[in-house]
């Protein structure tokens, strides 16, 4: 099947608009009376009839009588000329005298003279000059001839013209809004117009395709890199079992070894963080959601922390009988993302942590006493790898915590916000929604 072009399309389309432009024009002048492109020639052709009538100048009584039988019977203002310029005879109002050039043309044929004067050749040599009044009502039917004509033309207009521009703009309503959606990060649409045959479906055609390729090739590196993390955790598993098995009596080697075993907790986290984050991408496994009690997951994350750092004052508050509907291990891992987060940007201070319901939503918060976010950052906080202005140098870490919060709340349905209290220091949220009833 031959593709019709668009601009073929466009050209045949308009061209049939002005065909029935036409067509509707012809009708309307049809049926209000005299088609208007004859009444150009009517006159001329009038007074040429008359003239070829009316008796010869050689007698004047007889061509009086006819003229003022033309004004009497058919309430046209006339006048013969003679060759020299004398007026023969005259009936009804004064007709103004044409110029020289204009009486020298008027034997010669027929023809207007000014508005609604005829000239015509007269039997015998003189020309005839008419004046056709306005009829009663013509300026009435004039404006409803317009009137018409606009009416028809608006009428063919919205027949043909606005469904052909909506069949024209609603593919590219609908390719735009999927290539918007695409580009906010949506790799699962599709612009669904590859039964068109014009450009506008080669090119969604080719969208589609461009999508499949990239969300392919997103995939494939998404199960490479869970595939390498999910490989490495045994390595590591092995080192801290190593370590621990190490029975160092040097107390040089003692703080070396500790060393070691942080930057491999640190590592451990962080291919956790990668996982997680692999399994949400990927949605290899459904979210194994049940029903939560968010004070003892609060508490869980809490003693958590607390194991990595014993010196850390954590201030918990959490609504009684609050209970969500969550995938527990990844709410669990979202949590101590955030607690983690505060514990090193928090420089040592305490670290507040609330649970309650606000607007319909379960709002889980982790405020530090820090420095703050600085007011550019925050737009950019959950995104992978970001860390901000200074940040290697306060912390470690590979900005990875947030974004996997973020994450988790949106697969559950809910959103991340951060922000800077009016104390100091930044909270960060988790909002949920909560437990159906």
């Amino acid at each position: 099947m031959h593709p019709r072009r668009l601009y073929v399309r466009l050209y045949l389309a308009f061209l049939g608009v002005l065909l029935a432009v036409g067509a509707v024009v012809l009708a309307i002048g049809f049926l209000t009376g005299r088609p208007f492109f004859q009444a150009g020639r009517g006159g001329p052709r009038f007074a040429e009839h008359l003239g070829r009538m009316l008796p010869p100048p050689s007698d004047p009584e007889a061509l009086q009588r006819s003229v003022d039988d033309i004004h009497d019977e058919l309430g046209i203002d006339a006048v013969v000329i003679g060759p020299d310029g004398t007026v023969l005879a005259s009936a009804g109002n004064p007709i103004p005298m044409p110029d020289d050039a204009t009486l020298a043309r008027i034997p010669f044929g027929a023809t207007w003279i000014s508005r609604g004067i005829a000239g015509a050749p007269a039997r015998g040599g003189p020309i005839i000059l008419l004046r056709f009044p306005l009829a009663e009502g013509a300026v009435r039917r004039a404006a409803i001839r317009g009137a018409l004509l606009v009416l028809g033309a608006l009428a063919v207009s919205l027949a043909f013209v606005y469904p052909l521009s909506r069949s024209i703009t609603r593919p590219l309503e609908q390719l735009t809004s999927v290539v918007e959606a695409y580009g906010r990060g949506d790799l699962s649409r599709r612009s669904g117009l590859g039964n068109l045959h014009d450009e506008v479906g080669r090119l969604a055609r080719s969208f589609d395709e461009m999508a499949d390729r990239i969300q392919a090739a997103r995939r494939s590196e998404k199960e490479l890199l869970a595939n390498v993390s999910h490989e490495l955790r045994t390595p590591l598993a092995r080192i801290k079992v190593a370590l621990e098995l190490i029975d160092a009596q040097d107390e040089a080697v003692r703080r070396r070894l500790l060393t070691i075993e942080e930057e491999v907790d640190e590592l451990d986290r962080l291919v956790a963080d990668v996982l997680t984050a692999s399994r949400l991408d990927l949605a290899s496994l459904p979210l194994r959601k049940v029903p939560v009690d968010v004070q003892t997951l609060v508490e869980k994350a809490r003693q958590r922390v607390l194991a990595l750092d014993p010196s850390l004052r954590i201030e918990a508050q959490v609504e009684p009988r609050l209970m969500v509907e969550a995938d527990e291990a990844l709410l669990s891992r979202a949590l101590d993302n955030l607690l983690d987060n505060a514990r090193k940007y928090g420089v040592g201070s305490p670290v507040d942590l609330e649970a309650h319901r606000e607007n319909g939503e379960v709002v889980l918060a982790v405020r530090d006493r820090g420095p703050g976010i600085p007011e550019e950052d925050l737009p950019r906080v959950f995104d992978p790898f970001f860390r901000g202005e200074g940040a290697p140098g306060r912390a470690p870490g590979f900005g990875l915590g947030l974004a996997l919060a973020r994450r988790v709340a949106e697969a559950h349905g809910g959103s991340a916000r951060a922000a800077n209290s009016e104390g100091g220091g930044a909270r960060i949220e988790l909002r949920l929604p909560p437990k159906p009833a």
